[in-house]
């Protein structure tokens, strides 16, 4: 989108992943013009930083933590001139409602199988290290060790190892790596902190660590509001599950995070308890997914966030007003003085002009 828009670019690598980049810098080198987008390798707070301090930034697209966007945007010496679109944390919510739990004569409804299947996708799917990951699993009251165990064991059932390697049913690793020692050290920080103040690991080996940076993932419960996992983006694969008494409960929850970008709500009926959950969250979360795991598809909708989760708006027509300034050309149509304005400008100046030329 910022290419598209008119833009000149300078792309960090990640330092995770960077060897990809290759590939597009020779795509990008044969269709673009010379030094329409440069790339800058090497640590962000040693590259970055600079940058930013030159004040020749006119936009900033990034993805990351609020703490380092808020660093970047403070080192500049116009900070309210930057066009900014920021993806950040999030502890997105997967609710399970009542009605999951209770007898019916037919099975044709959303079940409670289907919503812990999705809730496994939506948590451990990129081993929940993506944005969009639920992050923090609610369960009614008497219902949390029940959930607990069903997960454990869909958990049981993921294949852990390289991207590269196949189980003996032949599919891929579902389960690959975490980046770093230092992400493996906050995961192991996380659980061994939940333990510590009453919860449980309720799956065989969750958490444990094969090899270097492989982490089985782990069902955590019961996770209480003192536990850091209650709070904390964890960005890993844990699964923590709360119980909730009321939907009141859930709101506050909403309402008192330090993150807004989705919340998933399962349910078998729907009802007057999901109508006050979704009238609540409007104003707490950019998607509210109902019987659907958390996710930024279809690219035609906005993808949006709150608070400390996003700023700006990604879709395919929303991007590109993030990436541009509208410029209005104006001309007041006045005969008897001027004679006819719109010809003037039509015919005389846009036909001059490529700015003003149709794309």
């Amino acid at each position: 989108p910022a290419l598209l828009m008119g833009n000149v670019i300078i792309m960090k690598i990640p330092s995770v992943g960077g060897l990809a980049h290759f590939l597009t810098m020779e795509a990008f080198a044969e269709a673009l013009p010379p030094n329409t987008i440069q790339f800058i390798s090497g640590s962000g707070r040693a590259t970055m930083p600079p940058m930013m301090e030159t004040g020749d930034i006119d936009g900033l697209a990034f993805i990351g933590g609020s703490k380092a966007a808020d660093d970047l945007i403070n080192v500049h010496p116009h900070p309210h001139r930057l066009k900014l679109f920021l993806q950040l944390e999030a502890k997105n919510m997967g609710i399970l409602m009542n009605d999951l739990f209770e007898e019916f004569d037919t099975d044709d409804n959303y079940s409670i199988s289907h919503s812990l299947d999705d809730i496994v996708t939506g948590a451990l799917s990129y081993n929940g290290q993506r944005c969009t990951a639920i992050k923090i699993v609610f369960a009614p009251k008497g219902q949390g060790e029940k959930v607990a165990k069903e997960l454990s064991n869909r958990v049981e059932m993921l294949s852990c190892g390289l991207p590269w390697e196949k189980s003996l049913d032949g599919k891929y690793s579902q389960i690959t790596p975490l980046p770093n020692m230092k992400r493996v050290e906050y995961m192991k920080g996380l659980i061994n902190d939940a333990i510590a103040k009453g919860a449980n690991v309720m799956n065989p080996d969750g958490g444990k660590v094969l090899g270097s940076t492989l982490m089985v993932p782990a069902v955590v419960y019961p996770v209480t509001a003192n536990m850091d996992l209650y709070s904390e983006e964890q960005f890993g694969p844990i699964i923590p599950i709360v119980e909730y008494d009321t939907t009141d409960d859930l709101i506050q929850y909403g309402q008192e995070s330090n993150y807004g970008q989705q919340v998933a709500i399962f349910t078998r009926l729907g009802g007057k308890d999901v109508a006050t959950l979704v009238d609540n969250f409007s104003s707490i979360f950019g998607k509210i997914n109902i019987n659907s795991q958390c996710g930024r598809s279809p690219d035609t909708l906005p993808f949006t966030g709150r608070r400390s989760s996003a700023l700006g708006a990604m879709s395919v027509l929303d991007a590109l007003k993030e990436f541009s300034v509208a410029t209005v050309v104006a001309y007041k149509e006045n005969k008897q003085n001027y004679g006819p304005m719109s010809k003037i400008v039509q015919e005389n100046i846009a036909t001059h002009s490529k700015f003003m030329s149709d794309l």
